[in-house]
């Protein structure tokens, strides 16, 4: 059923844990084992990428996922794009031929100058995007937050993803691309720890 076809990209900053949260999904959807996932990174196949612990080249996988609304299934092709900024070419390929992208963002740096980059690439090939707070765990362990200063942090994150991206989309979605907790399109969670959550998924 090619309604239920979904191609999806990640965009995030190096380092900032692409990989490990693409592995997150192939466990989601039964393909590589829970115990790996975070700790594989099985989309980073070549051996350099596995020797330097980063993402040289673009690489696609298609997974099921069942939407726990109505148990219908859907077909994800997911891209898990290069952060570091010296492979760009590969984004600009990968956002032609996707639906949408997940802006990935470490919750202790927050967006960086190669977000930016991916991002602004995204938009320009007029790819809608969601948010994906990554590495809350260091904010408890590390940085020892409270509550109210982890929210603060995060309203930081979401304030200026959001004005990245009305500042670059195309007039006619100024405004309508908006990233928001309450609606879903903003999510949190650790994808080393392998664990993920939105208001939506919570409230249910």
């Amino acid at each position: 059923n090619q309604k239920n076809i979904r191609n999806i990209a990640i965009a995030a900053h190096i380092d900032h844990g692409k990989t490990t949260f693409s592995d997150n999904l192939l466990a989601g959807a039964g393909m590589i084992s829970e115990d790996l996932a975070g700790k594989q990174r099985a989309l980073d196949f070549h051996d350099d990428e596995a020797a330097r612990g980063i993402t040289i080249d673009s690489a696609s996988v298609s997974m099921i996922h069942k939407l726990s609304d109505s148990n219908e299934e859907y077909l994800i092709n997911l891209i898990d794009t290069p952060g570091h900024v010296d492979f760009g070419g590969d984004v600009t390929r990968a956002m032609r031929a996707v639906d949408g992208c997940i802006i990935l963002t470490c919750a202790v740096e927050g967006v960086m100058p190669q977000t930016e980059t991916v991002v602004r690439q995204a938009l320009k090939e007029l790819v809608k995007p969601v948010l994906f707070i990554n590495k809350v765990d260091r904010l408890i362990k590390e940085l020892q937050l409270t509550p109210e200063q982890m929210q603060e942090r995060f309203t930081k994150i979401i304030t200026g993803v959001n004005k990245f991206v009305n500042s670059i989309c195309p007039e006619e979605f100024k405004g309508k691309w908006d990233l928001s907790v309450q609606d879903g399109s903003v999510c949190f969670g650790s994808a080393f720890h392998n664990w993920a959550l939105s208001l939506p998924y919570m409230k249910k």
